[in-house]
């Protein structure tokens, strides 16, 4: 047995130094290559301003601004993206993991100044490898118009694009309780000189995550957004930093095992999806703060869905609720980044880049308000028998260059139910996760 499971040690370190090796050496020459254009670029800052503007002008075709673009004059502009990430997870009760979460690549565009486009592609996904696909008409900052495939406007830490998250993954509430993406048409814009930013639209469906794990995903959905500045009017310059935002979704359900799920942050199925039929009905709130170096984030998300009919004598159940919230606090100790996402002293030009710690405090559960009748794990149960998710993670950033980010990740999560846990003898793992993520 000692020998036995000296094996597997010995086994899962090789894989896993393999896997961070090989990450290192992609951030290496990314690193390299970056320092090397860089340095490549000091000498033109010393040419005179008319050879620049006529070199520039030369080549307008390909740019090298926030990202690699293609021009054609002021009739097209395609700006090329990519997203790619390692990551390496631990625990004590779990194998160890490598694996490559996203690669992904797209074009951000716009035709002449009013009409933007967005195409990007997952290369690893053959269920739904299209992510966003969507065309925006954009002459009014009053109002613009979106149509295709995106986020539904429904949660802060949802529509966070995953390249900019704090944390390695998204929180329990995030992941289980908001509906992501889907096709449809939407309206946006800022009004009231930038205090108030508005969105809402119409979907085909319920969006990705309620079509994981279910008999069929939820039918059309209208969902809206407003995110604001309450204290934009009075005289302090911390105050008026907080924004706060409400959102809400509604939409049917088909009859069935169609309620949400919830999982883990290592994938565990710790609440399974119940019977429903009728409405869906979400709502959020959220607000932010970031002065300086600290940035302070907090949201609470709802779910209702009806059980009309789902009784085992073909009455209706009371509703599935799911609710969930998280609190985050993040700080650069070490650096800042600035408004294009490239540290102010990156590596190889004079500094080390940029680092942040943070921390998460979060909470996700499902429930049905039947007072009186037993609780129980039946998904046609009066009573839904909770498992609420309790989690901590504290993280650390390290922005050595633009595009590059190195995070880790320690991750502590506690199942309510005994019987409902990967380990029954034990609460809940505690895991470090490890990522090396290049976006551009």
């Amino acid at each position: 047995m000692i020998s036995e499971c000296s094996h597997h040690y010995v086994r899962d370190r090789y894989r896993v130094g393999r896997v961070v090796a090989c990450a290192f050496l992609h951030l290496f020459l990314v690193l390299i290559f970056f320092g090397s254009r860089a340095a490549a670029q000091a000498p033109q800052a010393d040419q005179e301003p008319a050879a620049r503007a006529q070199e520039d002008a030369d080549r307008k075709w390909f740019v090298m601004e926030d990202r690699p673009s293609i021009r054609v004059g002021d009739f097209l502009r395609l700006d090329l993206t990519a997203k790619l990430d390692v990551n390496v997870r631990t625990a004590r009760d779990l194998d160890t993991r490598a694996q490559m979460e996203q690669r992904r690549i797209g074009v951000d565009g716009r035709l002449f100044e009013d009409v933007g486009f967005q195409i990007e592609r997952e290369l690893h996904d053959d269920d739904q490898p299209w992510r966003d696909v969507f065309v925006e008409f954009r002459k009014w900052r009053a109002l613009r118009v979106k149509a295709g495939r995106f986020k539904i406007p429904f949660g802060q830490e949802r529509l966070t694009s995953v390249s900019d998250l704090d944390f390695v993954r998204r929180s329990l509430a995030s992941e289980a309780l908001t509906p992501a993406r889907d096709t449809g048409v939407e309206a946006s814009g800022r009004v009231f000189g930038r205090a108030l930013t508005y969105m809402a639209g119409v979907f085909q469906h319920d969006g990705d995550v309620s079509r994981g794990g279910t008999d069929e995903p939820g039918g059309r959905t209208a969902a809206a957004r407003v995110i604001g500045t309450p204290l934009m009017w009075t005289s302090s310059r911390a105050l008026q930093r907080i924004e706060v935002g409400v959102s809400a979704t509604t939409g049917e359900v088909p009859e069935g095992l169609n309620g949400l799920r919830a999982r883990t942050s290592d994938d565990y199925v710790a609440i399974e999806p119940s019977y429903v039929a009728g409405t869906r009905v979400r709502i959020g709130v959220d607000a932010a703060f970031v002065q300086g170096p600290l940035a302070l984030k907090g949201e609470f998300l709802q779910t209702r869905d009806e059980r009309s009919r789902q009784a085992i004598d073909g009455g209706d159940l009371p509703d599935a609720i799911g609710r969930g919230w998280y609190v985050t606090a993040t700080s650069f100790v070490i650096g800042r980044l600035r408004s294009n996402g490239r540290p102010r002293t990156p590596l190889l030009r004079g500094g080390i880049g940029a680092i942040q710690v943070g921390a998460r405090v979060e909470s996700l559960g499902f429930s049905s308000h039947a007072p009186g009748e037993p609780a129980l794990r039946n998904p046609r149960a009066d009573n839904i028998f909770p498992n609420d998710i309790r989690g901590v993670t504290l993280g650390v950033n390290w922005f050595p260059v633009r595009f590059v980010k190195v995070q880790y990740n320690v991750i502590h999560e506690r199942l309510q139910d005994p019987e409902r846990r990967p380990v029954l003898d034990r609460p809940g793992p505690t895991s470090g996760v490890f990522r090396v993520q290049f976006a551009l």
